[in-house]
């Protein structure tokens, strides 16, 4: 059993088909993928596994000199961003997060960390399906399942919990102790279209104007 867990989290940062840039769009007057991002370092070591052709804006948003960054040599998705965090870093758990999950809650994902016992696979939330873009992952699991899943050409990141579920700590969606920091379960919404990121821009906007209308200065 691990006593002391490390947990480093990693944010894939991909190409993507539907919105072009996705995460250099704006939001919330940042760069997309820097509200989550900014949330886990808060919290965790945090690294960014860089797709080819967008490695280099992340470094100069970023200013980094590439020590948090992991290129994404497979370039297959979620499964395989993932897959290269493990081999590359040294820590028990890995906390995966999408770069467009504006709504990161840090009492949530401290809440599933405090799931983790007894060298489980990892933590994962389920709705009607498995939310594998928000969940824990054990390094050591990921390396064992991971790279025979992409050698046999089985790249959904879904698969490597639907085929060990019993190796997961599952949390059901309407957990009263998660609800207490999220009780609109808004940390899991994504940005996977346009109309999916004009929508969200304008109930943010609605809700901090209504936000700042009930505050007396």
């Amino acid at each position: 059993m691990i006593s002391n867990p490390t947990i480093f989290a990693i944010m894939p940062m991909g190409k993507s088909k539907r919105i072009e840039n996705k995460p250099f769009v704006k939001f919330n007057d940042k760069f997309l993928f820097m509200n989550g991002y900014e949330i886990l370092k808060e919290i965790f070591p945090t690294f960014l596994v860089c797709h080819p052709e967008v490695e280099i804006k992340v470094r100069e948003i970023l200013n980094e000199n590439g020590s948090n960054i992991i290129p994404d040599t497979l370039n297959i998705g979620p499964l395989g961003a993932l897959y290269l965090a493990a081999k590359n870093l040294t820590c028990d758990y890995i906390f995966f997060a999408g770069c467009d999950m504006p709504f990161l809650n840090t009492g949530v994902i401290k809440f599933m960390c405090g799931q983790i016992d007894n060298n489980i696979g990892g933590v994962v939330l389920k709705r009607e399906k498995f939310e594998p873009l928000h969940a824990i992952y054990g390094t050591k699991f990921v390396l064992e399942t991971a790279e025979k899943m992409i050698k046999n050409n089985e790249r959904k990141i879904s698969g490597i919990i639907e085929k060990n579920t019993d190796k997961f700590k599952v949390i059901d969606i309407n957990n009263s102790e998660l609800k207490k920091f999220d009780p609109e379960i808004k940390f899991l919404n994504d940005i996977d279209t346009v109309d999916e990121l004009k929508k969200t821009r304008k109930n943010f906007k609605f809700f901090i104007t209504n936000f700042l209308s009930n505050i007396n200065f």
